[in-house]
């Protein structure tokens, strides 16, 4: 009976998640008059990819405590996806360049696949973060070769509306990974489990592939017959590849010996600060090199691009971070479950969804009326200002906040983050020239991604140095080995509010990280230094 009802309730949240897209489509198709088959496919390939980094925020607590595994590689299982998911965005465009963008796209969904596969399967931790980060390489190559195949095909004074269209299929992943990770967890040792959170990616690709498959058969998306592989072996910045992807793999793993060693340990310290200098090596060497660099070389000749890119940078650094720990307030402090933690959690990404619609919409009647991007401009100011005061909002949550404050100031964090979800890449992209579309848009997740690595490893680095700081002296457990999906068990009952109190706490100091970052971003925000771009 148990097996039966979970097959049902995951049935009926695929249709749930199944309606996302449908209104995705049909707002694409409302906006751009056409092209639905596409619309439909494109919006569910990247759904899929988008929606994989969010699935865990409510699942991991439950996976973590099946697998045995440690709070340290807690991290990990969500970071390895990222990760990869990061790294290989310069490529892609190139590979596009040689093999075609329909190539791509199709190579990256298949990896993705058995990516997915061997998660759902993973008898270990250690099979799970490589099965993630075997997802995260196909993934980032969805990703990427969808705004890449709409950017090209789309007439240019079409581009922004389908922005803003897969943008809202971005937010609405936002949604329906919590909820899925959520429903599936609750169904933990019957048919439907945690593992189909990932293999529900196998028959919904399929899917895809095939609609894709016909709906772009007349499309010309081949390679670009002026690159070759040879070309791309002397020309490509392989070099500025590897410090770039070497400095943010030394300050992830530095920030996961933070909680072993400590700050001021040799290791920790060496493999922060060499992070730290190899990025700031690669930036010098990608203004200097002769090769092609990883992004677009007037990027560093226009302040409006280099705002956008760290704005988008913090933004996806919160955003993330947000996404993954109030999943882990509703589970460990308020004892919920993982699928209740879900529709909790709802005020910060369904906020963030909703909001996003009627900003799409002011951007493109404000971009008509005034012949230029300055609704872009202000979306962004009043969205990090939100989001800012949002987070500062949420610094007060713990484990005795009334249930309205526990809706409202997720709600507000979220409408200001989801401001952030259109207007950077608008105005990024009419910054490019059309030559660049490919390596530009590589660019622009690069650091969108590389935000939300860097955030969820630092985001777990203070989560676990301030729960090993808070925890009390009767508690036995440390960081790494507290498990958060049974902290409500724990006895007696005093020891156990300590507990309850020493998280809350924990999760306090990460709202404490990203309320200034976003109030960073204020300060070199488009609204401020980026003149308005027609």
């Amino acid at each position: 009976m148990t097996s039966l009802r979970s097959c049902r309730s995951a049935s009926y949240f695929l249709h749930i998640s199944g309606g996302f897209q449908v209104i995705s489509g049909i707002v694409i198709n409302l906006i751009n008059g056409g092209q639905p088959y596409f619309t439909y496919s494109a919006a569910l390939t990247l759904f899929l990819a988008t929606t994989d980094s969010t699935i865990l925020s409510t699942s991991l607590p439950t996976i973590v405590s099946e697998l045995k595994a440690s709070q340290d590689q807690y991290t990990w299982v969500a970071v390895a996806y990222m990760l990869t998911q990061t790294a290989g965005q310069p490529l892609y465009g190139k590979f596009s360049d040689l093999i075609g963008r329909k190539v791509v796209l199709y190579t990256s969904m298949f990896i993705f696949c058995i990516g997915s596969l061997l998660s759902g399967a993973s008898k270990s931790i250690t099979w799970l973060i490589l099965s993630r980060a075997l997802s995260g390489v196909g993934g980032g190559g969805i990703v990427s070769s969808v705004w890449t195949i709409t950017s090209e095909i789309v007439p240019v004074h079409k581009r922004a509306h389908w922005s803003q269209a897969l943008s809202l299929t971005w937010a609405s992943s936002a949604i329906a990974g919590p909820l899925l990770g959520g429903l599936f967890c609750n169904n933990s040792g019957s048919i439907v489990d945690w593992r189909w959170s990932f293999y529900m990616n196998l028959p919904i690709c399929l899917v895809a592939f095939i609609v894709l498959l016909i709906s772009t058969r007349t499309v010309n998306l081949d390679r670009n017959h002026d690159t070759s592989w040879r070309e791309l072996a002397i020309k490509f910045d392989f070099v500025g590849l590897f410090v770039f992807m070497s400095g943010t793999s030394f300050i992830i793993v530095g920030f996961s010996f933070v909680t072993l060693k400590g700050w001021t340990a040799p290791t920790t310290l060496s493999l922060i600060i060499g992070g730290a200098l190899l990025l700031a090596l690669g930036a010098v060497y990608e203004v200097r090199t002769s090769r092609e660099a990883l992004f677009p070389p007037q990027l560093f000749k226009d302040i409006s691009c280099v705002a956008i890119l760290i704005v988008v940078f913090l933004h996806s650094f919160c955003f993330t971070t947000g996404t993954f720990y109030i999943a882990i307030y509703f589970q460990a402090v308020d004892g919920m479950s993982p699928f209740t933690a879900g529709i909790a959690s709802l005020p910060y990404s369904l906020g963030s969804t909703l909001v996003s619609i009627p900003a799409a919409w002011f951007m493109g009647f404000w971009q008509i009326k005034r012949g230029n991007m300055s609704g872009q401009k202000w979306i962004s100011f009043g969205g990090l200002i939100i989001g800012a005061v949002g987070f500062g909002l949420m610094i007060t949550l713990d484990e005795r906040s009334s249930s309205s404050i526990k809706l409202l100031f997720p709600l507000v964090t979220g409408i200001g983050l989801g401001l952030l979800l259109h207007a950077p890449y608008q105005v990024f992209m009419r910054a490019l020239q059309s030559k660049d579309v490919a390596i530009g848009t590589s660019a622009f997740f690069l650091m969108r991604f590389t935000g939300a690595t860097i955030g969820l490893s630092l985001a777990g680095t203070v989560f676990n140095i301030r729960l090993d700081n808070t925890l009390p002296s009767g508690y036995a457990g440390n960081s790494r080995t507290i498990d958060l999906a049974t902290v409500r068990s724990i006895t007696p009952p005093q020891l156990r509010d300590e507990v309850l109190n020493a998280i809350s706490r924990s999760i306090q100091t990460i709202w404490t990280l990203c309320s200034p970052f976003l109030g960073l971003a204020v300060l070199v925000s488009p609204s401020l230094l980026i003149p308005t771009i027609r």
